[in-house]
């Protein structure tokens, strides 16, 4: 799914289709497309965003908080999303409290009080496993907590707390999953680390989490030789920890053709990755970035063409193989 948004532009031919007696707003009409194309690829799970701020927009006060957890939030925008795929037996693995800043209530981050923090991310994670325990069985929690000092160089998350964390990382993935399990014990919590620069550790991350979760990107940089081949250390880590792991991530861009990238190129990545991936026998599942292209724009160029989809709702000749391949696989 679209880092940020519930869903990108849809092609209007395909939503149109649905006529008028299904709903009527873009985001319903969109869902019910997604929904019929993952159904028809016979697709399991789909990972997406959670952002806290669509919940949230404004960090509830202080003396509030405690207020907030018996009363839960006003809105919930994604219902739809889940109840939609969940009732075509799709299953919703979301990811909650990341702490990105574009997806946090505004001006909210760990620095100056790390503790207030914790609290907040603890409510609002319980907030959302409360609400959607009936319909949700997995969660991530957070987003690549080996690469935070990374994100924060990007851009992507502002702090300190996310470079000198001085214990504040593990604080709040115990906190996460403590919070998670705490209200569904029979929930799975995820933790996924970037793993193509090997700086991974994963013992460390794996007593906070149910499922160890692994990135990789191995032609993010360069386009060729194709290589699937690195996903073979997640078959190693689960070994090793004894524990169940999954790719939670990983793609190839079709474009820029500039660079080198193409259509076709993808298409053998996705195929290939997901037949590597199912014969490692620790390995229990496998997630693709991502559905569809963003209309807006991103750096560097490729982040713009990792979609199934491109930005207009078109199937690139990947998603083809992608729901050949597991038909194949099942």
């Amino acid at each position: 799914m679209p880092e940020g948004k519930i869903l990108d532009e849809a092609d209007d031919q395909e939503i149109r289709e649905h006529g008028e007696l299904e709903p009527r707003t873009v985001a319903s009409r969109a869902v019910l497309a997604l929904a019929d194309n993952l159904v028809q690829a016979k697709i399991d799970f789909v990972r997406c965003w959670f952002p806290w701020k669509y919940f949230e927009p404004i960090p509830i006060s202080e003396s509030s908080l405690d207020q907030l957890l018996d009363q839960s939030y006003s809105q919930w925008p994604l219902d739809d999303l889940v109840n939609t795929l969940t009732s075509r037996g799709v299953g919703v693995v979301p990811v909650i409290a990341c702490g990105y800043q574009r997806m946090l209530p505004q001006g909210l981050e760990p620095d100056p009080n790390r503790d207030l923090y914790l609290k907040r991310a603890s409510i609002h994670a319980q907030l959302m496993v409360r609400h959607y325990k009936d319909r949700i069985k997995s969660w991530q929690i957070e987003n690549e907590p080996n690469w935070w000092a990374e994100h924060e160089a990007g851009g992507w998350r502002s702090g300190f707390a996310w470079v000198h964390e001085h214990g504040f990382r593990h604080e709040l993935l115990q906190t996460l999953n403590d919070t998670v399990h705490r209200e569904d014990p029979s929930a799975r919590t995820i933790i996924n680390l970037e793993a193509d620069a090997m700086v991974l550790d994963p013992g460390i991350y794996s007593s906070y989490c149910d499922i160890l979760g692994l990135d990789f990107y191995p032609n993010y940089k360069i386009s060729h030789p194709i290589n699937t081949k690195v996903l073979k250390l997640a078959d190693r880590v689960a070994k090793k920890l004894s524990k169940p792991v999954m790719v939670s991530e990983t793609g190839y861009p079709s474009g820029p053709s500039l660079l080198a990238y193409s259509a076709e190129s993808q298409a053998k990545y996705v195929s290939d990755a997901c037949r590597e991936a199912y014969g490692l026998g620790g390995v229990t599942g496998i997630g693709i970035w991502r559905f569809i292209d963003t209309a807006w724009r991103s750096f560097p160029p490729q982040e713009n063409h990792f979609g199934l989809f491109d930005n207009k709702g078109k199937p690139k000749a990947a998603w083809s193989e992608f729901s050949k391949v597991i038909k194949d696989l099942k």
